[in-house]
């Protein structure tokens, strides 16, 4: 398939909107990983024990799961501008009551507003992606915004750990709701949807091929996507690696204080070395999945290939980390398994487009991961379940290295083929 060269504006206004989306992402993850970063502070302010702060990640996973259903349909319809936009500025407030809270339960129901409010960040990434790039130049600008995810928490645990330091958990949560607030204003000056901004002919022509056979989405199709054995595959393989995800991002400084006896001050440091590993692997899964589909790979086996082989040498890492006997050893040992886990999640999140139509792609990534979360829901309350009862993380990590087989088995064996645009039906745009 030959893919049309586009104008350097072109190029300049698609790189502006994935590094919006980044950004948006990176914050997202800087909030969520506040409670990572307090968990120690936080359980003795209010007495609570590890499995109590597993249930406050749970609260907000569980929330982040289902808000992600209506989320994809809105985004599908609708489009990321307003939506992120907004939703920015929620989220903020959220992450600022957390700071507020007098007592567990106002904490825990400030961390569910936190879910509902964050849930439009990655699937709009995706709609982004789609609306901006062919579906060949995709793995490359899903990297980059998968790494967000992995930014985010490689900058939060030095920066929120210095605050908390300086002054406490309670001012860390209010400073990231205002810089969130103001990062909505810039989101607002700066996005722009492809179809509303004039191009070039050169540029039209480079994005046709997204808008051919582009249909309205209905409740009715939507649906349907239910009945591709890929959106199974593509939704099991995203809850196995949301639990693989969400052990870290939960249970990282924790573990390295724990389980290694590494001062909290340190901790801010040592846990941000493998967080950078996730943004190179995230970055390097996308650059390698465009490789293979531009040397004619099969679409969907070029995205499956990379997340597959990812997944494989994440969880053989992870092995390795529940029996490390110190510090510098887990480091290295976690620091390989997230950048091989970032390397996967990336062919997953770019495999969404090779499999689903362009109107449904960000359905399809809602759906996705509405799995995750499930996933990212259940790994914080076994994880802080297993370490209550025996003292350690090594059964826990195993499980975690137990979940990323399974992911890759799930995509090996039900995404074979692309979901159909003819069998899903629907309203072509142009007949509306």
């Amino acid at each position: 398939m030959a893919v049309s060269p586009v104008s350097p504006r072109m190029r300049r206004m698609q790189w502006v909107a994935i590094a919006l989306i980044t950004f948006a992402i990176a914050l997202n993850y800087i909030d969520r990983s506040t409670l990572a970063v307090g968990n120690i502070k936080i359980r003795q302010e209010f007495g609570i024990t590890a499995t109590a702060i597993g249930a406050l990640q749970a609260a907000w996973s569980v929330t982040y799961a289902f808000a992600q259903i209506p989320v994809g349909f809105l985004l599908d319809r609708f489009g990321p501008r307003y939506l992120v936009g907004f939703a920015l500025i929620l989220w903020s407030l959220a992450q600022g009551a957390g700071g507020f809270a007098l007592s567990y339960a106002q904490l825990l129901l400030s961390r569910i507003a936190l879910g509902v409010t964050e849930s439009p960040a990655f699937p709009a990434a995706v709609r982004v992606t789609s609306d901006w790039f062919h579906v060949r130049d995709r793995g490359g600008p899903t990297g980059v915004y998968n790494s967000g995810g992995s930014i985010g928490p490689a900058i939060a645990p030095p920066v929120l750990t210095a605050i908390m330091l300086l002054f406490d958990w309670r001012v860390m949560f209010i400073a990231m709701g205002v810089l969130g607030v103001m990062s909505a204003l810039v989101w607002f000056r700066l996005y722009r949807d492809p179809h509303t901004t004039p191009l070039e002919p050169q540029d039209e022509a480079y994005l046709a091929h997204n808008r051919a056979g582009a249909s309205r989405v209905e409740a009715q199709q939507w649906g349907r996507l239910f009945r591709f054995r890929s959106m199974w595959g593509l939704t099991l393989g995203a809850f196995c690696a949301g639990y693989a995800v969400w052990l870290y991002q939960t249970w990282l400084p924790a573990y390295l204080e724990m389980q290694q006896h590494i001062s909290i001050a340190r901790t801010g440091l040592l846990a941000s070395i493998p967080l950078v590993c996730s943004i190179l692997g995230a970055i390097s899964g996308g650059w390698v999945s465009d490789r293979l589909a531009r040397r004619g790979a099969d679409l969907v086996g070029s995205r499956r290939l990379p997340c597959i082989l990812g997944l494989l040498a994440s969880g053989a890492f992870t092995m390795i980390a529940a029996t490390a006997g110190n510090a510098t050893e887990a480091v290295i040992s976690i620091s390989c398994a997230m950048y091989f886990l970032s390397f996967g999640v990336a062919g997953k999140w770019v495999m969404i487009t090779a499999v689903a139509p362009q109107s449904y792609c960000t359905s399809v990534a809602s759906i996705q991961n509405f799995g995750g979360y499930l996933g990212g829901t259940a790994s914080p309350l076994v994880t802080g379940f297993v370490v209550d009862r025996t003292g350690s993380f090594v059964i826990a990590l195993a499980i975690g290295a137990g979940m990323t087989l399974l992911a890759a088995a799930a995509l090996q064996l039900l995404v074979r083929d692309p979901i159909g645009a003819a069998e899903l039906g629907g309203v072509p745009v142009a007949a509306t």
